[in-house]
Formats: C-alpha cells, sequence, structure tokens
C-alpha cells in the first residue's frame, strides 16, 4: 500500500499555490481534481502588493488606471504604485507545477475522507483508495441559499469597433437595478479584445440568459458595438458570507475559500490566500483578514442585504478615497485613517443600522 507525503483533493489556484511554495519535488504528492484538464483558463486579479511581486512574469495583464462609472458621475483612479493586474489560472497552473515530475494525477471526485491510524484514507469515485499522510482540502463549499452572494457571466469579445482605452471599468452602474445589486466590470485586453461581466449581488442567483441579455445589451448600447466575436466566456458564484470549515486535525488543512480566504466583500481570495502562504507558512490558526477587515466587511454585506440603491455606497466610499487607499483596503493592508474614511463616506442612517446588526451577529 502506498502512502503519499501529500494529497490534494482539487487542484485549483490555491492548491497549485501550497504545492509551488510549500513542497519540492522530491516528495510524494497525489493531486485529486476530476476538473483537472478542463478548460477553464479564469481571471484571477489584485493590486500589485509586496508578496505578489513574485509573480511579476506571469502577470498577463495590467492596468495603472480604473474608473467607476454611474448616471451622473464618473470616479477615475490611478497609480503606478499598486496597478490592477490579473494572472490566467493556465499560466498560474503551468507555473505551479513546473518541475514537479513525480505529482500524481487523479481525475476524480473524492467521496469521502477519514483519518486511519497516523494517515488519511480518501476513496475516489469509482472506488479507487488514496492514501496520504497529509491532506489540503479544497473541495468547493455548497452554496447557502438565504445567503448574499456575488454572481457573474463574463464575456471576452473580440471586435474592431472597439474605443479601445486602458483603463479598467471596475464597476458600472449604468445598467439596470431590477435583479439585485448590478454592475459591469470590463478588462480592456488588448487594442481589439475585451472582458465585459454582469455581476449581481444578490441571495438569488439568475439563469444564465439573464446575463448574456444584458452583456449584450450594453455592448450595444455602452459600447456601441454591433459586430463582434465572443472568444471565450467564465461563470461563477463567490460568497459574500464568512466560510472557515475546520480541520479534521494539524495534517488536514481547508485551503481556498474552504479555509476563510474569501474576502466577503469583494469576493477576492486568491491573493489573500498567497500573502498567508508566503508570510506565515500557511499557519491554520492565522486569519486571512484582520479583526477590522472582518467587522467592516460585515457591516457592508448586511448593508446590501437591507436596503435599496446599494451602488450609492460604492459612490461615496469611492469619491473619498484615492487610488492607494481604495487599493489597499481591496487588499487588507489600508490603515486606520483609510478604514475611518470608509465609514464616514457611508450613509448613515444605513451604517448604524447594518453596525448594531453585525454587533448582534
Amino acid at each position: 500500500m502506498k502512502i503519499y507525503d501529500v494529497a490534494f483533493i482539487g487542484l485549483g489556484a490555491s492548491a497549485l499555490a501550497t504545492l509551488k511554495l510549500n513542497y519540492k519535488s522530491s516528495m510524494s504528492i497525489v493531486g485529486m481534481d476530476k476538473n483537472y484538464n478542463s478548460s477553464r483558463d479564469n481571471f484571477f486579479a489584485f493590486w500589485l502588493t509586496d508578496w505578489m511581486k513574485d509573480f511579476n512574469e506571469i502577470i498577463k495583464y495590467r492596468w495603472d488606471k480604473w474608473e467607476f462609472n454611474y448616471d451622473d458621475l464618473r470616479v477615475q483612479h490611478e497609480s503606478q504604485k499598486m496597478p490592477y493586474c490579473v494572472i490566467k489560472f493556465k499560466d498560474w497552473k503551468n507555473f505551479c507545477i513546473k518541475d514537479f515530475n513525480n505529482l500524481t494525477i487523479k481525475e476524480n471526485d473524492v467521496l469521502n475522507l477519514e483519518k486511519v491510524n497516523d494517515y488519511f484514507e480518501i476513496t475516489l469515485e469509482g472506488g479507487e483508495k488514496i492514501f496520504s499522510r497529509k491532506v489540503y482540502d479544497s473541495r468547493t463549499p455548497p452554496q447557502q441559499p438565504n445567503k448574499l452572494k456575488q454572481h457573474f457571466l463574463g464575456y471576452v469579445i473580440k471586435s474592431n469597433e472597439l474605443n479601445y482605452e486602458n483603463t479598467v471599468n471596475l464597476m458600472d452602474f449604468r445598467v439596470s437595478q431590477d435583479e439585485g445589486l448590478h454592475f459591469m466590470y470590463l478588462l480592456p485586453l488588448k487594442s481589439n479584445q475585451i472582458l465585459i461581466e454582469s455581476t449581481v449581488f444578490s441571495k438569488t442567483t439568475l439563469e444564465k440568459d439573464w446575463y448574456e441579455r444584458n452583456i449584450k445589451r450594453y455592448i450595444k448600447n455602452n459600447l456601441n458595438i454591433k459586430n463582434y466575436q465572443l472568444i471565450e466566456e467564465e461563470m461563477g458564484i463567490l460568497p459574500m458570507y464568512s466560510i472557515n470549515y475546520e480541520n479534521i486535525d494539524d495534517n488536514h488543512i481547508n485551503i481556498g475559500t474552504r479555509g476563510g480566504a474569501t474576502k466577503v466583500s469583494s469576493g477576492y481570495a486568491f491573493s489573500f490566500f498567497i500573502k498567508k502562504l508566503k508570510l506565515h507558512s500557511y499557519n491554520p490558526k492565522e486569519n486571512y483578514h484582520t479583526f477590522w477587515d472582518n467587522w467592516m466587511d460585515s457591516i457592508f454585506v448586511n448593508y446590501i442585504e437591507n436596503n435599496t440603491q446599494t451602488e450609492n455606497i460604492f459612490k461615496n466610499m469611492v469619491k473619498s478615497l484615492n487610488a492607494e487607499e481604495f487599493a489597499s483596503f481591496m487588499m487588507g493592508t489600508s490603515s486606520l485613517p483609510t478604514k475611518l474614511k470608509i465609514i464616514y463616506s457611508m450613509p448613515k442612517l444605513g451604517f448604524l443600522k447594518s453596525f448594531f446588526k453585525s454587533c448582534m451577529n
């Protein structure tokens, strides 16, 4: 019976990061992911920070400018110190598995995990059993139906009609707000290519054709494009509520979203996981986010859940912050003065109600 040194249940971004940064090719390692060879190639976005600079070589795109759009306002930020960046999943995957010739891949779902003596027994779909002394678990948690979620559909399109501007449109609220807080997110990739995502914050997800209609309407009415080619698409659901599964023991470690990496106010998880991995050698007892960031996020989510015209909370916030302040808040490195600016920018009555509700949770 072969007992591996390390097993990864799921081989997403967090598992690949753990492999790359924590282990050497001399160890026996197995990864289990039914979709390991899928066509998945989604974007991981972040503002450039000290702990992300080691990955400069695989940053696919970066932008010094980003903006927010409303019917009556356009707010622009610019920072060369903290540019907005994206890494694509396939580039990250190839970067992380390079030189790991001993990595065994099992393209199966995991049906059961249990501790047996000093190792783990992992039962795969089809009945095969895998044994390992240490397990990193990044299985996707089930969605909670009555909790706020960030859900989206993104199109990468190609068109010679694009009026290219090298600025990220982080949030464009000039779209329907009938199904929850809704905005378009745009990444200009090349002079004739752009990513357009229809993103909604709500408790209920929508049918795919709803996002498609809104994207097509935006392309026609906002971008003034009649002819384009659909290059690729991505669809996802991100939790806007706290998730942090308990580990079975010290040799079973929940990672990624399952381990609490996601910042609930934004859906960002990738860079927070990298930070913890690099700075704390993945100490399970070290939190991804500070107490104050978690507290502010809980107030934010409560406000979104219990108020209308919630796009105004973003309008007030981005108007009150400069580029570095906004980027530092999104990356969990903001100073106390920046946090106070955000608090002061919130609608006072709604903030107070959300504050007291967060204190009772």
